[in-house]
């Protein structure tokens, strides 16, 4: 059985490479992949003449290089006709990514499986790309209409989906963590460090953040880490020494070393605006940081239970500071949020899930 996977439009494992995600894409899904399919297809929208290293029964097939990935988006189902059909099965990565999809569907009569993973538009909305929002919300539609089962990784997802009359198509598989990777070591943590991880862009709301610490009473000891890249990367360091925090931004780092900076953190937070369910999020839980976050739909922090939530800028400084003083409190939360992960998110479980599913 042959399985062809399609990446999300422009992504690339070049690009994933540089972002720090590669070698999260194979160890849980392409090994795991490879021992249950004769031949996996991977789509790239990139990867000339690149070479990773992959099992051997994976196949990278790339963009051409003239052809820019927009376009390339409906013409591939034609350039690789003669690989698509002996595919007997493909997984879309993210909705967005399912226009080869749809086009095989229509003409080969190739199945497919796409995870729908969060509000594509609404993403492109915060990020004030109104056009890309409405092209998003038209194309959607029909990709949804035409795959055959739809993974969906948290119950705000599976809720809305249902509403739009998608009930039987709906698997709720939830992303996942390697908590034997993502696991504590409070020997290594460091009192006043707080951590975040994600794209310097407005869906992050960073802003949030660093107001947070500017209303906390122990600002001047907070240490802040911003590990990601994005084009508000100059505002927020403008506004963290207008407010004398004491910031630290880290370009991007391999998957496998972040789980040192997990265990150094005293406390991770996440104050995005909207979220699908954040991997980032799940390894935290799984390596014991105690997470305070805002109230996004796909958060799976229970107040109070497994971590903190707060609504704004004062809810959070207050909710830090209480944090930063109760060892008790940050010990009962940790412990709680990692139970939480071993029990539902360990992502070699969860994998196999969606083997079955796609078989």
């Amino acid at each position: 059985m042959n399985l062809g996977l399609f990446l999300t439009p422009g992504d690339s494992l070049l690009k994933q490479e540089k972002s720090g995600q590669l070698n999260r894409f194979i160890n849980y899904y392409l090994k795991f992949y490879s021992k249950n399919f004769s031949k996996i297809y991977i789509f790239s929208y990139g990867d000339n003449n690149q070479h990773f290293n992959l099992p051997p029964n994976i196949i990278l097939i790339p963009k051409p290089l003239f052809i820019p990935y927009q376009l390339y988006q409906f013409f591939l189902p034609f350039i690789h006709k003669n690989i698509i059909r002996t595919i007997n099965i493909f997984r879309v990565f993210q909705t967005i990514g399912g226009i080869p999809a749809l086009i095989n569907k229509w003409i080969y009569k190739k199945q497919y499986i796409t995870t729908y993973g969060y509000h594509y538009s609404k993403f492109a909305q915060i990020e004030k790309q109104p056009f890309k929002a409405k092209l998003m919300s038209l194309i959607i539609k029909p990709i949804l209409n035409s795959s055959n089962k739809i993974i969906v990784t948290s119950n705000k997802n599976q809720q809305y989906l249902q509403k739009l009359g998608y009930r039987e198509k709906i698997i709720l598989i939830p992303n996942g963590v390697d908590p034997q990777i993502f696991k504590p070591d409070r020997s290594k943590q460091l009192p006043h460090l707080i951590l975040t991880i994600g794209r310097l862009v407005h869906q992050k709301n960073h802003q949030l953040l660093l107001k947070a610490i500017s209303l906390s009473k122990f600002k001047n000891k907070i240490k802040l880490i911003i590990i990601g890249e994005g084009k508000l990367q100059q505002p927020l360091k403008f506004q963290a020494q207008k407010h004398s925090i004491n910031l630290k931004i880290i370009p991007n780092v391999p998957h496998n070393q972040l789980i040192k900076w997990y265990q150094k953190a005293n406390i991770f937070t996440l104050t995005s605006i909207i979220e699908g369910q954040p991997k980032v999020l799940l390894e935290a839980m799984s390596s014991g940081c105690v997470c305070l976050t805002t109230s996004f739909a796909g958060n799976l922090i229970k107040d109070n239970q497994t971590g903190l939530i707060g609504k704004n800028a004062q809810v959070l400084a207050d909710k830090l500071d209480a944090l930063l003083v109760n060892s008790y409190l940050r010990k009962k939360l940790s412990i709680s949020a990692r139970k939480q992960i071993i029990k539902n998110f360990n992502i070699n479980k969860l994998i196999k899930q969606e083997i079955k599913l796609l078989k």
